[in-house]
Order: C-alpha cells, then sequence, then structure tokens
C-alpha cells in the first residue's frame, strides 16, 4: 500500500469505524435480530420492484455518505491532522486514487447492500432498478470523493450571505423558535435532509410491516423510539446552539416551563414529517389510543435525550454509545409489553428533572473543535 493510501486509512477510514462502533452495532443488531434472511430478501425485492420504496434505501445511503463527510470534515480540523494539506503537492493520480480508495472504504456497508439490491434486481429482470441503484452509489462515491479533495485544497472558504436574505433579515421581524431552524439549514443543510429522511424511512418502513402481518403495537413502539434517538445529532446542534452560541438566552429572566416550551416550540416544525406519517399510515389493527401514545412517545423520547445533556459535557463519540445503549435498553423494556404511558411519564420526567437541575451548572468543557462546527 502506498504511503498516502495508509496515512488516509489510519486518519480516515480506521478511526470512522471505530468512533461509529455503537452505530453499526445497533444497525447489525436490529437488522439480524429482527429480520430474518428471507425476510430481507422479500424486502430487497420490494425495494427494487417499487421506484417510490426505492427511495428508501437511498435515503438511508444519503444520510450515511453525509455521516461520513461529517466525520472527514470534523477530522481535518484537528490540529494533529494539519500535515495533510500537504496531500495537494503529490501527483493528481496519486491524489485522486488514494481519495476515491479511502471513500470507497468508508462507503463500504452501502456499497455491499446495494450490490445485494443488485443482484436482487439481476433476479428479477428489473434493469432499470439495478442501473438506477449503481448509478446512485457511484454518485455518492464521487460526491464525497469531491467534498473531501475540496476540503484538503480549499480549507479555508469565504462564505457569503445572499442579498436575498438580508432582505429577508432587514424586513421581517422572526420569533425566536424559527432563530435554530434558519442557522441549522444555513450550516448543516445536508445533515438535517438527511437526519429528517432516515427518520421518516424508519416510520414509513416500520407502518408498511403492518400491511403484511397484524403485529402488536410494540413494532410501533421500537420504531418510534429509533426514529426520535435518530435526531440525537440535530438535538445537540441545538442543545449546543442554545447554550454556546446564543448564551444570552441563558441570561434572560424566562421560567423554566418557559425555556422548555421554547425548545419544544423549535423541535415541534421539525418533527411534523414523523407525526403526519403516523397519523396517514397508522396501522389499522392496532387500537386508536396507540396512535397519541406514539406521538407522546416520540416527544417523551425527545425531551429525554435533551435533559440528558445538561447533565455533562461530553465528546460526541461518547454520545453515540450512551445514546445507543439508551435505544437497545428501551427497545428491550418495550418487547417486555410495559405500556406506553409508563415509558412516556418515566422518560419526561426523567428528562425535565435533569434539564431543570442541571440548567445553570451546565459548562463546555470539552474539545472546542466540536462545538464550532
Amino acid at each position: 500500500m502506498k504511503p498516502e493510501r495508509s496515512i488516509f486509512h489510519a486518519v480516515f477510514t480506521r478511526e470512522f469505524y471505530r468512533h461509529n462502533a455503537s452505530f453499526f452495532l445497533l444497525v447489525t443488531g436490529l437488522a439480524a435480530g429482527f429480520l430474518r434472511g428471507s425476510d430481507h430478501i422479500a424486502l430487497a425485492e420490494l425495494f427494487t420492484s417499487n421506484p417510490l420504496l426505492l427511495s428508501i434505501p437511498f435515503a438511508v445511503w444519503l444520510i450515511y455518505t453525509l455521516k461520513v463527510i461529517a466525520f472527514n470534515s470534523e477530522a481535518l480540523k484537528r490540529s494533529e491532522n494539519e500535515f495533510l494539506y500537504t496531500f495537494i503537492l503529490l501527483p493528481k493520480i496519486d491524489q485522486h486514487s488514494a481519495l476515491l480508495i479511502t471513500l470507497i472504504n468508508q462507503l463500504m456497508p452501502a456499497i455491499v447492500y446495494g450490490i445485494f439490491l443488485v443482484m436482487i434486481a439481476l433476479q428479477l429482470d428489473l434493469m432499470l432498478s439495478a442501473a438506477v441503484i449503481v448509478i446512485m452509489l457511484a454518485a455518492l462515491i464521487v460526491w464525497a470523493t469531491w467534498r473531501l479533495h475540496r476540503s484538503l485544497q480549499q480549507p479555508d472558504l469565504e462564505r457569503k450571505v445572499h442579498p436575498v436574505k438580508r432582505w429577508f433579515d432587514r424586513t421581517f421581524h422572526k420569533p425566536y423558535t424559527i432563530f435554530f431552524t434558519e442557522w441549522i439549514l444555513q450550516r448543516q443543510p445536508l445533515p438535517l435532509i438527511g437526519f429528517k429522511a432516515f427518520s421518516i424511512a424508519i416510520v414509513l418502513t416500520v407502518c408498511y410491516l403492518y400491511s403484511d402481518e397484524p403485529y402488536d403495537h410494540r413494532l410501533l413502539a421500537m420504531g418510534v423510539v429509533i426514529s426520535a434517538t435518530a435526531h440525537f445529532p440535530l438535538l445537540m446542534e441545538l442543545h449546543r446552539f442554545e447554550n454556546f452560541h446564543f448564551p444570552v438566552l441563558r441570561q434572560l429572566p424566562l421560567k423554566f416551563s418557559q425555556r422548555v416550551l421554547y425548545t419544544l416550540g423549535t423541535l415541534s416544525p421539525l418533527m411534523l414529517p414523523e407525526c403526519g406519517l403516523l397519523i396517514t399510515y397508522f396501522p389499522e389493527n392496532l387500537p386508536a389510543t396507540v396512535l397519541p401514545e406514539s406521538i407522546l412517545l416520540l416527544f417523551s423520547v425527545i425531551i429525554f435525550i435533551s435533559g440528558s445533556l445538561y447533565v455533562k459535557d461530553r465528546k460526541l463519540e461518547h454520545w453515540n454509545q450512551r445514546i445507543f445503549f439508551t435505544a437497545m435498553a428501551l427497545i428491550a423494556l418495550i418487547l417486555f409489553s410495559i405500556p406506553l404511558p409508563v415509558f412516556i411519564v418515566v422518560l419526561s420526567a426523567a428528562g425535565l428533572y435533569q434539564w431543570r437541575r442541571m440548567f445553570y451548572r451546565f459548562e463546555y468543557i470539552s474539545d472546542p473543535i466540536n462545538h464550532d462546527r
């Protein structure tokens, strides 16, 4: 292996899989624990035979690619990796080959599943679906490679405010609940779209499974938990916005209930797609009371995570492990048929208690690079 490829493998590929080990364990556990081999084949046949459903794996691959891009961007911001900017001194062919191999290795889980879908599509003589899958995967690889190459070539790009945005800011007054949404759309629009696409795909897939077999409410509850925990990066960004980028909010004379309502008011519009899908595609065989319970469970998990973020400042990789174990614990408890109202009350109470108790004690002490991405 050439030296530049070894370096890129150590900095990007190996560290990416090490930092996201809990994420891969969660996906592997869900895929192997809840779906049999025949179920995977049936699901692949469903994806490849329906263009609309084929967008679900595309959305998941897009989210995964965004995760890879975000990790690579953060890795380049670390002081110990500044030597990578000398990469531009290498011959062009060595630059492109090293980057391409690095991104292929990072995107290997998506590529492997894509090959599986292509094999199923070829067995069903669905040549168009197979071609679309190959083109989509190739486009994601090229896009991620280009993003990393541009970051290495131009590490300090200037950001300009569009004239339409300046006019809009002068003309209209925005309520506080819109501040974060506008801020995250400007800074990280693609990751936001990716997280929402993954969450929506989970809810749609779970609701669709009820059309084949009359599962009980536990399957829907597990899907809601996964959808809620998938919003953790978004919740962490909101936490940073309120306490790091907009610290004046902590000094305002607001009641605790007002602070909670402002946060929930900020998140509620972002959670409308999941709530709308639960209402639209709610399984007919489930009792009507499960619908409001599922929506409340979604928000109770979010409240619990939001409150937990105030307990102690931790780096993202530490939080990923905690969120993974939290999701697995909740899924295990759901399998024991504990009533959903119990989850709603306990999670909401625990989250609000941590939130209220630690709000004025919380301070950032971990790596500042993680706070100003």
